[in-house]
């Protein structure tokens, strides 16, 4: 069976048109993408006989590998319903080198880390938190004589 590798990194050099610029600034420096030059690298190490295609190839059915430049792919949902329709057997290698089969549990988590990267609501509802707990410990300190 013949083995299949696509990389993209769109994501890291367009912004979408739906994020604010300020915000996508800070998603990209966060997930630290990886080049182009280090994931093919990568692919040589797990995958030696992988055949570099473009999205829009045809190709006979065989195994496919996408090529993440961060961690969770961001960018990557549309191209991944499309090449799953496409190719049966799917594995992710990751700028982390992580290596995985891409099956429905492993991409509904996928898709749940990168929305919580994108909207940052595990800092949003975790903010407040802290700065009650932070004032509360300034507050006992200060009764205490620490401060």
């Amino acid at each position: 069976m013949k083995t299949y590798a696509i990389f993209d990194d769109s994501f890291f050099k367009q912004k979408p048109w739906w994020m604010p610029y300020k915000l996508y600034n800070v998603v990209c420096l966060r997930s630290n993408p990886r080049s182009r030059e280090y994931m093919l690298n990568i692919l040589q190490e797990k995958v030696p006989d992988a055949q570099i295609i473009d999205t829009t190839m045809s190709t006979e059915n065989g195994q496919l590998v996408l090529l993440y430049p961060d961690a969770i792919g961001l960018g990557w949902s549309p191209l991944e319903r499309a090449l799953r329709r496409r190719f049966n057997n799917v594995k992710v290698l990751n700028g982390r080198k992580r290596f995985f089969q891409l099956d429905g549990k492993e991409l509904i988590q996928l898709r749940v880390r990168r929305f919580l990267e994108i909207t940052f609501l595990p800092e949003i509802i975790f903010a407040p938190f802290l700065l009650i707990y932070g004032t509360v410990l300034t507050i006992k300190d200060k009764i205490r004589g620490r401060l």
